[in-house]
């Protein structure tokens, strides 16, 4: 059973970069052997191997999972080498995952075990891994400290493949540091000498972006069709996504917008299989470009909407990033004795509250970036969406032909809800700046429900649902901001309107409780789950239930009422279970 299991790492290892799915299915087989005679160092190979393949296919969660099992306390790990390799590998898929603390710790335990066991080759490659690591933190002057201490690594092992891996480390680093002679050279060493297919890729990937801004568009198109071959042949899923990408920004660059979109797309049809924000983010950005340059403004929109989307994860993930940059120098764990530690605690405890002020600076620096951006986003869409509105109403009273009346009738139609899209993001970006002012006035309390009744008494008919307003309390009257109730009020009614099946029942209630003036409107709808309950206020979030009539969602209006309910001290809450409709109920003090 020994030579049967050397032989399948074997072949699996030989196969590994050509044909990774078929490396996995022999490296399974392995691990059946080895479960079957009991031997845990075969059992740690073969995890070790399935962990790699895993991580070559880009399946990091799956990696992760394998990665953590062969170290858990299930197994001896006798293997110092094998036992350092598995904790640098698990840093990796974290790494991926911007798990960046938890990464940091595998690779210092990494560098700990491989220091013990004298093992030259990971310690290489923890430091070009904490290289990856500070890029992340877009601290590059440190990322390019430990590419330096793997080039020297490298180099005392004389191995040209651990060499050219250190040289596209020190070349990245210096392209995002600005230095393109020292990124330029370094890179063409790590794309000339011996090499695996990751590093071709990757320097593939670089050199197409440093040719790119130099304008040298020629150079730059071979170096990313050379990445995107390499990457697609051995299913290296994020450089094929970039590479992709960049050629769709060089066809844009040169005139062809039309190509662009066709490259762009595929990029993010690829991007798809690993589910990476940051490279989303990248390729939506020269989407909208695309977009605009052939006037295409209902794909502009929806791209707008979707780049907001990963605009908001993104500032999120960096903001994290730079939480997890306080902790990364992983002091304590390098102190010599526990006195050491210890004073070291009692720093860390003095320095908290400056890190939480500096942290909360950086986070206002990004909320600004973010209503920056959303503000140019609504004035690159209003203007395109007036004209179009103004055309299709011109085209509608100007011809008596049905065919085109409905061509123009669907036309306005959609513009009406692009046009819905951007009240909703302006009204959520407003609230999240804080710069609404609040207006109070006194008026009848039911005189909000009177008002969203009339408004959405036409979308209820075109869907046959019963609007039914109960009011008991004639009279009564609030003194708080009107706008911003009926704002309120309308976000739930369209909800209910929109999440509801045809032939039901809507009810705007209003009653008392304790003193306040309580507004209920409850529907016949799907309900929420649970899990709907735990994000439904949460920006942009997709619930179980879908509109009825494929209307569209944005996942805004409850987290727009939610804010607003707090700007008048009105209090917003939910009664539902699944299937048995939902009831809100808004709580507001009277006069």
């Amino acid at each position: 059973m020994r030579a049967e299991f050397s032989k399948l790492l074997e072949n699996g290892q030989n196969l590994r970069e050509s044909n990774p799915n078929e490396a996995l299915s022999l490296f399974e087989k392995a691990y059946g052997i080895a479960i079957t005679s009991g031997d845990q160092n075969q059992q740690l190979e073969a995890l070790f191997e399935l962990g790699v393949t895993k991580h070559d296919l880009s399946l990091h969660t799956e990696a992760a999972a394998i990665f953590k099992l062969a170290l858990s306390d299930k197994f001896r790990h006798e293997d110092l080498f094998l036992k350092s390799n598995l904790l640098r590998c698990l840093a990796v898929q974290y790494i991926r995952q911007n798990k960046i603390e938890d990464a940091i710790n595998y690779l210092y335990e990494s560098e700990r075990v491989s220091k013990s066991c004298g093992y030259d080759e990971n310690l290489h490659m923890v430091e070009s891994t904490l290289g990856s690591v500070y890029i992340q933190l877009k601290m590059f002057d440190k990322a390019l400290e430990h590419e330096l201490r793997s080039l020297e690594l490298a180099k005392k092992m004389n191995s040209d493949l651990m060499i050219n891996y250190s040289y596209l480390g020190i070349g990245s680093c210096y392209y995002l540091m600005g230095d393109s002679s020292k990124a330029e050279l370094y890179l063409m060493k790590a794309n000339s000498g011996e090499q695996t297919n990751y590093t071709k890729a990757n320097a593939c990937y670089y050199l197409s972006k440093l040719y790119f801004d130099k304008k040298e568009n020629t150079k730059a198109l071979n170096f990313a069709n050379e990445g995107i071959a390499v990457s697609e042949k051995f299913m290296i899923n994020d450089y094929h996504a970039l590479c992709t990408g960049m050629k769709g920004s060089i066809f844009l660059e040169s005139g062809n917008p039309a190509g662009a979109i066709a490259f762009i797309e595929e990029a993010i049809r690829i991007s798809g299989k690993i589910d990476n924000k940051r490279i989303y983010f990248s390729l939506y950005k020269d989407l909208i470009k695309a977009y605009d340059r052939t006037g295409d403004y209902i794909k502009k929109s929806e791209a707008y909407e979707k780049l907001y989307e990963y605009h908001i994860e993104y500032l999120e993930n960096r903001s994290k990033l730079k939480i997890k940059q306080l902790n990364s120098e992983h002091q304590i764990e390098k102190a010599k004795d526990e006195a050491e530690i210890e004073r070291l605690k009692n720093v860390e405890l003095r320095e908290a509250l400056d890190k939480v002020k500096k942290l909360n600076e950086e986070l206002e620096v990004l909320n600004l970036e973010k209503n920056e951006f959303m503000a140019i986003a609504v004035h690159d869409l209003k203007n395109p969406l007036q004209n179009i509105l103004s055309t299709a109403r011109l085209i509608r009273r100007s011809s008596p032909e049905e065919n085109i009346i409905d061509l123009s009738e669907n036309i306005m139609q959609q513009t009406d809800r692009m046009f819905n899209l951007i009240r909703k993001l302006l009204d959520h970006n407003i609230a999240e700046e804080g710069k609404i002012k609040i207006s109070k006035s006194e008026f009848r309390a039911e005189s909000v429900l009177r008002d969203v009744m009339n408004d959405y008494r036409e979308a209820a008919v075109r869907k046959q649902l019963n609007l039914n307003f109960i009011n008991h309390c004639n009279g009564n009257k609030l003194n708080t901001d009107y706008d911003i109730l009926y704002q309120i009020m309308c976000n739930l009614v369209s909800n209910a309107i929109k999440f509801s099946p045809n032939n039901k029942n809507i009810f705007l209630s209003l009653n008392t409780e304790n003193g306040r003036i309580l507004y209920e409107i409850k529907d016949e709808g799907p309900g929420f789950s649970e899990d709907d309950k735990k994000k439904m206020y949460r920006k942009f979030s997709k619930l179980s239930a879908q509109p009825t009539m494929g209307e569209s969602s944005t996942g805004l209006g409850l987290a727009i009422a939610k804010k607003l309910s707090r700007l008048i001290n009105a209090e917003l809450v939910l009664e539902s279970e699944p299937g048995s409709g939902a009831k809100f109920r808004i709580l507001v003090d009277p006069v």
